[in-house]
């Protein structure tokens, strides 16, 4: 086991290529080797719990066990327990091996950078420089001498800033790779609570502002009504033509009757429809177009120094593609107390930016910000302002490209379309929550949650189970667990067909026990797994200990429990005596 569990970690990520940049080294390593981790060690802990129970009853040895003075639940829990010590030390080893690979890779890129621009001249250092800040992944005050009695940059007899030291710049671009990998993917930062989205747009009257959920109610309302009694009519229209083609075949028309309302099943599904696409059209910025986020300072102290990160992506409507397309963006932030004087600030000083489409946009934010006092000195103050809320305005910038008239039409998507709700992973403003040594220990703490679930599993199956019928049914499980996402469609649609008859879903007499068993199936499966860490630690994201202890509560506190106890109940009241012939 122990020799699979270092080949798998240790040798898979020489096996598997990247796209070539830190970020998807890093993130490569950490989501096949923890994945593999969780996976080997997951069935071998289901088999070890099984194996263990069912064979100790199968050869009568726990008959004798039994016999002591010792209470059957503390054997239960005994064997559960012995199962956990075994996997902390497996999980420890095989994470030491992960995160000391990881750590090696980074401090190596620095070194390979180095080694590469070690013999390029002053000219290709100085392209490589300028194109690190244009791209913003250098600072001009890492890059020029600064004078810090004056608060500038120090500049040479033609009044231009003085350049770092060649070898000062080689080190600046050899250590860049491991900064960007050190500030993106390790590290732990956790998202601001997203209060509410406004749609802003021009008029004659100046800039309107309204929160998704109000936008164009009326109109919607109205669009509802009108589809609904356009439905109402073709619905009506049906059973009259249906009336004369029976009256001229000599039929009773009168069976067929006209109805004078929809069934509420088809009203339902028409307001649902009419909503999803207002839905979509509140995310659709159109040129010169722009949405409000705002978002609550966070409670936990953060550092303020190390700023924030805004993330989101947007799509080009017409291009269901990503493309090299550069669009315009202007991005906004501050605080809008309404007092005079506050800043609003732009991405790197600049009016606007262009990204491309289909892309993870990450743009640092900074916490804090200056105005003019009431004595005229400029004075600092935290850019969530007096009601701890930061604005975040994005606003498609499209003007037309020489020769074109297309001005491109973009999505920004934030928004559960199904619910309505916001999308909390949508449009995001992230602070430094801490580093990743602690972010991984409380991933691989979420993994030995899993583990300790999956133990409890297996020796709940084989306490009244033989052993081919408790790896069978343990088996079962796991493949229903990984079909949630098709059990929750089921679910949504109230019925197992997915065949429709006049617009309505078809309708199954199995429906009456297996919509019931899928819904408790949800309801045990998929909190356990949502506390999935791997994802979060690959994308840089804090698995906070409020999360962590969620995590625990749920999976040993509940489904653990819940588990446990039946097993030891079952184990207690069994008759071991009793067993199969055939073993």
């Amino acid at each position: 086991m122990v020799i699979l569990l270092l080949l798998a970690v240790g040798g898979l990520p020489a096996v598997l290529r990247d796209d070539g940049s830190a970020k998807g080294m890093a993130q490569i390593i950490l989501t096949y080797t923890l994945s593999m981790t969780t996976g080997i060690l997951g069935l071998s802990t289901l088999w070890l719990a099984v194996g263990s129970m069912a064979q100790d009853i199968g050869e009568c040895q726990m008959q004798m066990v039994a016999t002591k003075p010792i209470a059957r639940w503390q054997i239960w829990l005994g064997k559960w327990l012995g199962i956990m010590g075994l996997n902390l030390l497996l999980l420890g080893l095989a994470g030491t091996v992960v995160y000391a690979m990881v750590e090696y890779r980074a401090g190596v890129l620095t070194t390979a950078q180095y080694e590469r621009l070690k013999d390029r001249t002053e000219v290709e250092i100085k392209q490589e420089v300028g194109k690190a800040l244009g791209e913003r992944r250098l600072k001009l005050d890492e890059v020029y001498l600064l004078d810090t009695e004056k608060h500038q940059f120090k500049l040479d007899d033609n009044q231009r800033p003085i350049l770092q030291p060649i070898e000062t710049l080689k080190r600046l671009l050899a250590e860049l790779p491991e900064r960007e990998l050190r500030e993106k993917v390790l590290v732990a930062r956790a998202p601001l609570e997203l209060e509410d989205v406004k749609v802003l747009t021009a008029s004659a009257n100046g800039i309107n502002s309204d929160s998704y959920k109000d936008w164009r109610k009326l109109q919607r309302e109205n669009d509802e009504e009108m589809a609904l009694m356009k439905a109402l009519e073709e619905v009506q229209a049906f059973a009259r033509a249906e009336q004369d083609r029976r009256a001229n075949k000599g039929g009773i028309f009168e069976n067929v009757e006209v109805p004078q309302s929809l069934p509420v099943d088809i009203a339902a599904q028409i307001r649902n429809d009419k909503r999803m696409s207002y839905r979509i059209q509140s995310q659709v910025m159109r040129p010169r177009t722009a949405r409000r986020f705002s978002f609550r300072k966070p409670l936990a102290r953060f550092d303020a120094d190390r700023g924030l990160v805004l993330r989101f992506q947007f799509l080009d409507t017409r291009m269901n593609f990503k493309g090299d397309r550069q669009y315009r963006t202007a991005i906004t932030y501050g605080p809008y107390d309404d007092q005079p004087g506050l800043p609003i600030v732009g991405i790197a000083g600049l009016p606007y930016t262009e990204y491309t489409a289909r892309t993870q946009i990450e743009e640092p934010l900074r916490a804090k910000a200056f105005r003019a006092g009431e004595d005229g000195e400029a004075e600092e103050i935290s850019i969530f302002g007096t009601n701890d809320l930061l604005y975040v305005n994005i606003m498609n910038a499209e003007t037309p490209l020489p020769g074109e008239e297309y001005m491109a039409t973009l999505k920004l998507p934030f928004l559960d379309e199904t619910t309505g709700e916001l999308d909390p992973r949508g449009v995001e403003v992230m602070y430094y929550e801490g580093g990743f040594f602690k972010n991984y220990l409380r991933a691989l703490a979420v993994v030995f949650a899993w583990l300790g679930a999956l133990a409890a599993l297996g020796l709940m199956a084989a306490s009244f189970m033989s052993l081919q019928m408790s790896v069978f049914a343990c088996t079962g499980i796991l493949v229903i667990s990984f079909c949630t996402g098709l059990i929750e469609d089921v679910v949504k649609d109230d019925t197992i067909m997915q065949t429709y008859s006049y617009g309505v879903h078809d309708t199954s007499v199995v429906d009456s026990f297996a919509i019931p068993a899928f819904k408790v199936m949800l309801a045990i499966i998929s909190p356990v797994k949502d506390y999935s860490p791997i994802g979060d630690l690959t994308e840089g994201r804090a698995i906070t200990w409020g999360q962590l202890g969620r995590a625990y509560s749920y999976i040993w506190g509940v489904t653990g429990l819940l588990i446990s106890g039946l097993g030891m109940l079952i184990f207690t009241r069994r008759q071991l005596a009793i067993t199969d012939s055939n073993e």
